[in-house]
Parts: C-alpha cells; structure tokens; sequence
C-alpha cells in the first residue's frame, strides 16, 4: 500500500439534520455518509473540506490516520460539561489541545510518528497487500464512548492526553503533572483503544497509576439517595423532563458530574511526580514487565519441555515390547513418497533413539539409521528433517 488516508467523524449526542448532511456532502461526494458518521478513505488524492471546521459546526468525535504515521483525534463537549481551564490543565503540548469554539470545548490529540513500522499499521488496522478489513473503522465509535465519563466528572482521558505529551517529549523534565485521576491501572475499552490509536507507552501508563491504580467503588444506592434527596425540587423536575421530553444525553452525566464535585477524591499528598520522575518510573516498569515475560516464557518452555518428556515416556512403554514393529512403520511411511508423512516417521525415529539409549543399544540404532539414509537417498524433505533431529 503505497498511500493510505482515513477520514472518520461521528455525531454522538444528536443525529445531524438532513439539510446538514447536504451541507457536509458539498464538501465531497465520495464519503459514506448519514445523519450520524462520516467515513471517507483516500488511496489517492485528499479531503478538501477542514476537520476543525466540521468538528466546531457538526460532530463530536473526529478520527484520522495515514499510513506514514500521523494519527490525530478530535473529541468535542459542551463547555459547562468540560471547562476550557480544565481541558487546559492537561493539554499543555504540541501533541494535546484544547480550545473553546462558541459553546464548546473541542481537545485534539496528535501522534506523529514519520518512522512508524508498517507492521504496527497493518496490524492495528487489519490491513494487507491493499485489502481493506474495516477494522479502520472500529477506533472512533470506541473512543467517543469515553465523553460521557469526562462529562461526569472522570479525568482519565485527558490524563492520557498529558501522558501523550510526556510520550512525545512536549514536556520539559521538571514539569510537574496535573492532578491524577485514580482508576489508570483499569481502564474501560475506550480509553484503552485510545493509548493505544496515539501509542502512548503502556509503561509509562502502569508508572503514572502506581498512586491511584483503582478507582473508588461506586457509591452506595443509599449514598447517592441522601445526596439527591438535597437537591432542589426544580432541579429534579427539570432534569426529568430534560431525560423524558428531550432525551437529553447530558442530563445524566450533569447528574453524576455534579456528585463528583460534591464528593471529591481525596488529595494526594505533596506536590505531582515531575516528566523526569515519571519517565524513570517508566523505564523501571518496562524493565520489570521484561523480567516477567522472560521468567513467563522460561516457565512455558520448561512446562512444553516436561509435557513433551511425558509424552514421549507413554509412547516409548507402547514401544519397548515390539520396536521391530516401529520399523515396518517407518519403513511404511516413508515409502508412500507423501511428505506429511515424514515428521512422524522421525518423530518414530527419535523414539528409537531414546529407546536405544535407554537399553545401550544407541551403535546398533545409528547403524540402522545410517542404512535408512542410504535408502532414500533423493529423499531432500526426509533428510532435512533428520538433520534437525540429529538422527
């Protein structure tokens, strides 16, 4: 795949008009459009309309990649949802973004990787020899699922939004981080596909959560019946005729956003880890799970080695009574001239071996080898397989 672009938005909140649509399809007559997505792919030529402008007037989550390496990601709240100041705490990079447009806070998340592999393309996207899976398009409907719980109050994505700045060196090593929301050791699917799309290290993830690694549990129904037990009546009422009438999709997350801020996290002690705290403790969890893979890895080879040893006891008990009947088999196998017979013709053959050793008769078996070579001298497949075997 010589050039590959992917243009995706979504309308999460509320599904665009009919005369919106027609709006957006002036901009391009090749997108897959509909009141709710907009999905376009380029192998050649580009996107004429601009991202930003369709994110401020249209859509509340935008996806983009290409296949050199660029990733970009643009999710969009309602301001009293997500406070500029706030967005603003936690995109302080190049590679994070936030700004206001009217009424709405929009944050833009990039990752540029102009060395990127071209496997890690193909592998997240599904992609190969220029055979689209549309995989592509599973990224954004993930992603977006995560604005409801920023709304209501949970600061993890923009958390990672610090992180992919740290990621990507925007930061300088005595900057301090911003306040750590707890739950980053268990993250839902979508924030979890969002590391992952803007390939922050899932090191420097398991480093930063170290603190707070799990969020609270979830309170009480009787917790929250004395806090809204509180509240104002008209509040209550407007709220239900904004979810009955409107169907409004911020309504609930007002609700639980408002509890937060009645019942803050409890402050960590002492100032934020500073870039360079945080970038050691990542390189001390990258060596850590390293360590773990190895010794996870020596554990299956020794536990596939025992399993291989047992197997083969149990077929060298069937053996040691008639091994001459082994032969006849060997012999069997080898002259049907099908080359899938082969591996258990030498697997009999190692056998043998053992069988061999085992009762000092190891000259006598080579001797026979030897004469089995002989036999099939043409035999290329055969042969290689014995010389892997050292039979």
């Amino acid at each position: 795949m010589s050039e590959f672009q992917h243009y995706q938005f979504v309308a999460a909140d509320r599904p665009l008009s009919d005369e919106q649509v027609a709006e957006i399809r002036k901009l391009t007559t090749r997108a897959a459009l509909t009141r709710t997505t907009f999905v376009n792919s380029y192998q050649w030529g580009d996107f004429k309309g601009s991202c930003e402008q369709l994110m401020e007037d249209y859509y509340d989550g935008h996806l983009y990649f290409a296949n050199w390496g660029y990733r970009k990601v643009i999710l969009r709240w309602p301001a009293e949802q997500l406070p500029l100041h706030l967005a603003q705490q936690y995109c302080t990079g190049e590679s994070a973004d936030a700004r206001q447009h009217g009424g709405h806070v929009l944050i833009t998340l990039v990752s540029d990787d102009e060395d990127g592999d071209l496997d890690d393309f193909n592998d997240l996207f599904g992609y190969d020899d220029y055979t689209d899976t549309g995989r592509e398009e599973q990224w954004l409907p993930s992603i977006v699922r995560a604005r409801p719980d920023v709304a209501a109050g949970d600061m993890r994505l923009l958390y990672l939004a610090w992180l992919l700045c740290l990621n990507r060196h925007d930061l300088a090593d005595d900057d301090v981080e911003p306040p750590l929301p707890p739950g980053l050791a268990a993250l839902p699917d979508s924030l979890t596909d969002l590391a992952q799309f803007l390939r922050i290290d899932p090191d420097l993830i398991a480093a930063a959560s170290a603190l707070l690694p799990h969020a609270d549990a979830a309170p009480a129904r009787s917790t929250y019946a004395s806090w809204v037990s509180q509240l104002p009546q008209r509040e209550k009422d407007a709220t239900l005729v904004s979810l009955l009438r409107d169907g409004d999709p911020h309504a609930l997350a007002g609700l639980r956003r408002r509890y937060r801020q009645a019942h803050p996290d409890p402050a960590l002690p002492g100032p934020g880890r500073t870039v360079a705290h945080l970038r050691a403790a990542a390189a001390t969890a990258s060596a850590e799970r390293h360590t773990r893979q190895v010794r996870r890895a020596a554990e299956q080879q020794e536990a596939e080695r025992q399993q291989a040893h047992a197997a083969q006891e149990r077929r060298l008990v069937a053996l040691q009574d008639d091994p001459e009947a082994a032969w006849n088999r060997i012999d069997q196998m080898i002259a049907q001239q099908k080359g899938r017979t082969y591996p258990a013709a030498v697997q009999l053959l190692g056998d043998l071996a053992a069988l061999a050793d085992r009762d000092g008769t190891r000259d006598a078996f080579a001797e026979r080898c030897r004469a089995l070579r002989l036999q099939y001298p043409t035999r290329k497949a055969l042969h290689r397989l014995l010389d892997a075997a050292g039979l």
